[in-house]
């Protein structure tokens, strides 16, 4: 099949729907398929190295939020002719954004099924957006509902999204297709990268989460259940990393629990760099609300570190309580208690740091995510074409 991607986030943007789209491109491919990627052009040193990837003028509309949204300006250069002169079997679009929408007017021109995946809960989002007074949660709900309407096929990457959808309404099938990452990454790492980049003594544990440093993220929890270990446990360091607009604020609420000593702020570091940190780390905690499916956590999983994150459907099979981590409510002495467990039990964290790559190979194998999403494409292509006859 010939297959395009629409993505309103990719490289050098670092996240969730920039894996997931790499991922899936490259396991598609394996098989024999071929992938192009549309994504915005944005201004700067980065360059992309595969000649599938399209990079599309684009206008940038609100750089409140993280990632920036860009919409195509539509100027008629080289890659818009390419992109209308090039067949597709179907258009796959990542996002919800306005690329989203481009992939949607394309499929309508050249009469191909349009399917996409919801990667994010944006009503949790809105108050980036003119600190929420302009839209609304409930306009976010009333767009997407609309928007997977319009849909050929409906995926989403967790039954906690495919369940927020369906509370907006969608009536639509809604396909569970799961996120999944390249194993083999985790095998090559820096020995004590974090250590070294911190310039600590080896023998010092490090609690690491991982991920976008903004409200939504609930990092002000982890300090507050640090400051509760920090009180038991006189060696460990907290390692937070990430960029994002909440760092100055939680550098002072640090200080002000009097933690700042054993907290660091790393800022972003190279994606290929990624497997060091995890492999460093003598367990992962996290504890965002606003996830449809963790990759950090799932990233942690595959370098074999146990994890203690909250209770939430978007961690369903990354982490399983008691076997490779603890999965808890939101509750500060829950999660201290556990920290401190994992901390000082060596038996028990060894333990669970082996489970945890064995949870992740077996609930997302890469080959079996990608073929369920294959017979997708081709159920959604024998209706549609069937449709339209």
């Amino acid at each position: 099949m010939k297959i395009a991607f629409f993505t309103d986030t990719y490289y050098p943007d670092l996240n969730g729907v920039t894996t997931s789209v790499e991922n899936f491109a490259h396991a598609l491919r394996k098989q024999g398929h071929t992938v192009y990627i549309f994504a915005p052009k944005i201004r700067g040193a980065y360059k992309d190295h595969d000649r599938s990837i399209f990079r599309l003028p684009s206008l940038k509309v609100l750089s409140s939020v993280e990632p920036e949204i860009y919409t195509p300006t539509l100027w008629p250069n080289k890659n818009f002719r390419r992109m209308f002169n090039k067949k597709f079997d179907i258009i796959h679009a990542h996002g919800n954004g306005p690329y989203s929408l481009l992939g949607l007017s394309v499929a309508r021109l050249k009469g191909v099924p349009f399917v996409m995946t919801f990667h994010t809960i944006h009503t949790y989002y809105t108050h980036y957006i003119f600190n929420g007074h302009v839209i609304t949660p409930k306009m976010v709900e009333i767009a997407l509902k609309t928007f997977a309407q319009r849909c050929d096929g409906v995926f989403v990457p967790s039954e906690k999204m495919k369940k927020e959808l369906q509370k907006y309404g969608v009536k639509k099938e809604i396909t569970v297709i799961p996120n999944f990452l390249d194993f083999e990454r985790f095998n090559h790492y820096k020995k004590n990268y974090l250590h070294k980049l911190l310039n600590l003594p080896l023998d010092i544990p490090l609690i690491v989460t991982v991920g976008r440093i903004g409200k939504e993220k609930n990092i002000d929890f982890i300090l507050r259940v640090f400051k509760e270990v920090f009180a038991e446990d006189v060696k460990s360091h907290l390692v937070v990393v990430g960029k994002g607009p909440e760092k100055d604020n939680l550098q002072t609420l640090a200080r002000k629990l009097k933690i700042d000593k054993r907290v660091h702020f790393t800022g972003a570091i190279a994606y290929e760099n990624m497997p060091s940190v995890y492999h460093d780390a003598a367990l992962f905690v996290f504890a965002s609300y606003t996830e449809t499916q963790g990759v950090c956590v799932l990233e942690a999983a595959s370098a074999g570190i146990p994890s203690v994150v909250s209770d939430d459907g978007a961690f369903e099979k990354m982490v399983v309580d008691g076997e490779n981590g603890f999965t808890l409510p939101l509750d500060e002495d829950k999660f201290a208690e556990k920290i401190l467990l994992l901390l000082s039990d060596h038996s028990l964290r060894a333990q669970q740091a082996k489970q945890s790559r064995l949870v992740a190979l077996r609930n997302f194998a890469g080959e079996e995510i990608t073929e369920k999403l294959i017979k997708q494409y081709l159920s959604v292509k024998k209706i549609y074409h069937n449709k339209r006859e």
